[in-house]
């Protein structure tokens, strides 16, 4: 339910924002017509309410998260994912251009260093 619940939040805020959000390497195409979004939104709030019902019916506990480990577990997996990107790991899309390999990983690694002093900075350190 937990992840229900998510999703209705994570929905309503696409309608609230789509055509505000700046991205370099996604665009989002708003395909959904104006008259249903607010239809959509009143039946996400109808599921949040049964949640509601369910949680207080059953004693559901709410979990508390933390920010810091949320976003420090975000922070690893992209880590491991611009590790992935490095020349060597990218040969099932294609051999890189042996000219642009050192420029790439150049790149990737400068944004790993960026990754990880951003997890140094909520307070922890993949490295350490």
């Amino acid at each position: 339910m937990r992840a229900l619940e998510d999703a209705t939040i994570e929905i309503e805020g696409a309608f609230k924002t789509r055509g505000g959000r700046t991205r370099l390497l996604t665009t989002f195409e708003d395909d959904i017509a104006d008259s249903v979004k607010p239809i959509v939104v009143a039946k996400l709030g109808q599921i949040r309410s049964q949640i509601r019902d369910l949680k207080s019916y059953y004693d559901l506990e709410s979990i508390t998260v933390s920010s810091r480990r949320h976003v420090s577990t975000k922070l690893s997996i992209l880590a491991i994912d611009l590790t992935e990107c490095l020349s060597q790991y990218l040969r099932s899309y294609g051999e890189v251009p042996e000219a642009e390999q050192a420029l790439l990983d150049e790149q990737v690694l400068r944004l790993e260093a960026l990754v990880n002093e951003v997890s140094r900075l909520v307070g922890y350190d993949r490295q350490a």
